[in-house]
């Protein structure tokens, strides 16, 4: 029979703490399924850390996900290794949308080190949900093995569940308040965000976009009849772009924010701020909270980090607690 002391107690907690990292680390990564040789056989792929094994030569597979959300931004990672680090090899990785028509274009040569490809996308509100196609693999010469890793980020605006229509008609309500919001720039479709508010005569509204150095976003004001009241720019990357007007009777204003590809390259994180002045507006919807940045999806509030140190915390903590007590008993 096992004696139950202090020391046995500390082997058994240590191997179960490496049991439970072993476990994290095969869940973490796994087998990439062999994927179809077209469209029509693509391999449906969810979100994850998958390795591949070899590729002949201008061998490429095809994979699908689905049920992306308007607002969900897609990021994929693939790592491509050449089996003959004197030739090479060329490796590709693409993202194509449901009609099949390539949205972005990865390509990078593989030789001493792995060829590294990395993309992000953006899609808008048009569609309740969205399906897209992955093309790896071979462009020219063998690769020993390539891994993905694909992951979905909630781009959720204002504090909602959901991507701010780019149309008057999915135009989302707000009130006065500050809100983080998302804009695809070039990595997607998600170029414009509409918002409504109400306001009432003689009410001065001002809104102001807040966006990050390196996007140039636009900032226009309608109202309820959709003619344009006020229309700014950002002057340079970065700046902040800001307007306001006094009401000359009681509407809904829409609000447009914009940032295509030529506002920026990259995902843009902007903050909203709207405010109002003078006499309160009536029959406004309420608004949302601003939203919590960049929460992955399914990922509980405060994020996933967080929970499994706390929980790594209090795991060191009671077996501290109880190899003190057995060791004081013991003595």
């Amino acid at each position: 029979m096992v004696k139950f002391n202090a020391k046995n107690l500390a082997i058994i907690s240590f191997l179960g703490m490496l049991l439970v990292g072993v476990m994290g680390v095969v869940y973490a990564q796994q087998a990439l399924p062999k994927g179809g040789d077209s469209f029509d056989t693509a391999v449906k792929l969810e979100s994850g850390n998958y390795q591949g094994g070899s590729l002949e030569s201008k061998e490429v597979e095809y994979f699908f996900l689905e049920g992306i959300k308007p607002g969900q931004e897609i990021k994929i990672k693939g790592s491509f290794t050449a089996a003959n680090v004197d030739t090479g090899a060329l490796a590709i990785l693409d993202l194509y949308d449901e009609n099949r028509a390539r949205v972005v274009e990865g390509w990078k040569e593989a030789g001493e080190t792995p060829a590294l490809i990395t993309m992000s996308w953006l899609p808008n509100a048009d569609k309740a949900s969205y399906k897209y196609y992955i093309k790896a693999g071979s462009d020219v010469w063998k690769i020993a093995s390539h891994s993905l890793d694909i992951s979905l980020t909630n781009r959720y605006d204002a504090g909602s569940q959901t991507d701010a229509g780019d149309a008057f008609e999915k135009a989302m309500a707000i009130i006065s308040g500050n809100y983080t919001a998302y804009l695809s720039g070039e990595e997607g479709i998600d170029t414009k965000d509409f918002y409504k508010t109400g306001i009432k005569k003689d009410e001065k509204l001002t809104v102001k976009i807040t966006p990050p150095s390196t996007a140039s976003p636009s900032l226009k004001i309608y109202n309820s009849n959709r003619q344009v009241l006020k229309e700014v720019f950002a002057s340079n990357p970065g700046a902040i772009v800001q307007t306001s007007l006094t009401a000359t009777k009681s509407e809904d204003l829409f609000i447009e924010v914009s940032c295509d590809r030529w506002c920026s390259k990259n995902l843009v994180n902007y903050t909203l701020n709207i405010k109002t002045e003078g006499v309160p507006a009536e029959g406004v919807e309420e608004g949302l909270p601003p939203a919590e940045e960049g929460v992955p999806e399914g990922a509980p509030p405060g994020g996933l980090n967080w929970v499994l140190i706390l929980g790594v915390i209090a795991l060191i903590v009671i077996i501290g607690i109880v190899v003190y007590f057995l060791l004081k008993k013991k003595k």
